[in-house]
């Protein structure tokens, strides 16, 4: 195998440490990885809950809702609209996100007609994500479009656009007929914010700077001088489009948890946060094998390579440490460009430790804010 750790693991070399940046910048939360089995899953709901009232509370932009299907990993989000209707009532302020519905398993209508509810029920505090979807078995929901996903996504996005703002738009019906549809409930807001998940995708950047859209991305495969870069790609493209070059959203997630002390987070996060690298790594491995050949790493070989990718993710790819580690980070994704965080926060360590974490995070935020 001649492939490096980082080519892998989709690890780049750390960034350069930014100077002091001075930019505004929200922060956010994002729901999507919890797989803790020691806990129901009500207390899942209930820990999220309150994580989304701490944010209501103190003056967080959004909570960012997944949609995930059949499978431990992230199981609790199999329907983001249902989520929210459970917390749009508990808070007052908050927006609620998506990141994002997998537009090739619905109809742009249904997409409309739930999310419009919701945006009455918020009074107007709905914004969406979207993504064309990945994982094979999601698409027993819409089998037919899984080749096709992400033009599927890329032609529905205006669509479901279309039907938010009330105009009519034909689909078929019975026997092909096409039958021209408007959506009811009528949503409060006239326009609705749209947010692309791109990650590793130059042309996905481009794409989303064309059409106007702001992008959810995270740093699997970058660092933030990478990021930089695509940042840059996404702005010449808003302004080639005739677009602000300057008001498009970049929402950047980052694994989130500080503390006191550095040795307290990485007791907190070492086990989880490895669980979740190894799961990936042995992923990769044997891919490489099966597309390069070479011999399998033994067991030794594959702990090396995960202790190291636990030290370089841990220092460079998080906001994980104290409140001055977190600013760090901070700093360098708005020299990067970035517009908001979204901090994942239900990724396996213990509640009671986050729920400590989050005076912390507050700490942080408002030297921004």
């Amino acid at each position: 195998m001649t492939q490096t750790i980082e080519q892998l693991l989709g690890i780049q070399p750390a960034a350069h440490k930014a100077k002091q940046a001075k930019a505004d910048i929200s922060f956010s939360f994002l729901f999507f990885s919890d797989v803790r089995k020691d806990i129901s899953d009500a207390e899942k709901y209930a820990f999220m809950r309150d994580i989304t009232l701490f944010a209501d509370k103190e003056g967080f932009e959004a909570v960012y809702l997944p949609e995930r299907h059949f499978h431990e990993f992230g199981s609790i989000y199999a329907n983001s609209a249902i989520m929210a209707a459970h917390l749009i009532p508990q808070t007052t302020r908050i927006r609620f996100r998506t990141a994002g519905i997998s537009l090739p398993l619905h109809h742009p209508a249904e997409v409309v007609e739930w999310w419009a509810m919701n945006d009455v029920l918020s009074q107007g505090r709905v914004d969406l994500g979207f993504g064309s979807g990945w994982n094979k078995p999601d698409f027993i929901l819409s089998p037919e479009n899984y080749e096709n996903r992400r033009q599927i996504c890329s032609e529905a996005i205006p669509i479901v656009q279309k039907l938010w703002r009330g105009e009519t738009v034909p689909f078929a019906g019975p026997g092909g007929e096409q039958i021209p549809i408007a959506v009811y409930p009528r949503p409060l807001q006239p326009e609705l914010k749209v947010w692309l998940l791109v990650t590793q995708n130059d042309e996905g950047f481009i794409h989303a700077g064309r059409q106007g859209y702001n992008i959810f991305t995270m740093l699997y495969g970058n660092n933030l001088d990478a990021m930089q870069k695509k940042i840059a790609l996404y702005r010449s493209a808003r302004q080639e489009a005739g677009l602000d070059p300057e008001q498009g959203v970049i929402t950047l997630m980052l694994h989130t948890l500080m503390l006191g002390d550095r040795a307290q987070v990485q007791q907190a996060v070492e086990a989880p946060f490895k669980d979740y690298i190894k799961s990936s790594l042995d992923a990769h491995l044997k891919a490489a094998v099966d597309q390069n050949g070479g011999t399998p790493l033994n067991e030794a070989e594959k702990g090396k390579m995960l202790e190291y990718a636990y030290q370089r993710y841990f220092k460079t790819g998080a906001i994980f440490g104290t409140v001055e580690d977190g600013r760090d980070i901070v700093d360098q994704a708005i020299a990067a460009g970035v517009n908001e965080i979204a901090c994942l926060v239900d990724f396996g360590v213990d509640y009671s430790v986050v729920r400590e974490s989050l005076t912390y995070l507050k700490r942080l935020t408002s030297n921004y804010c």
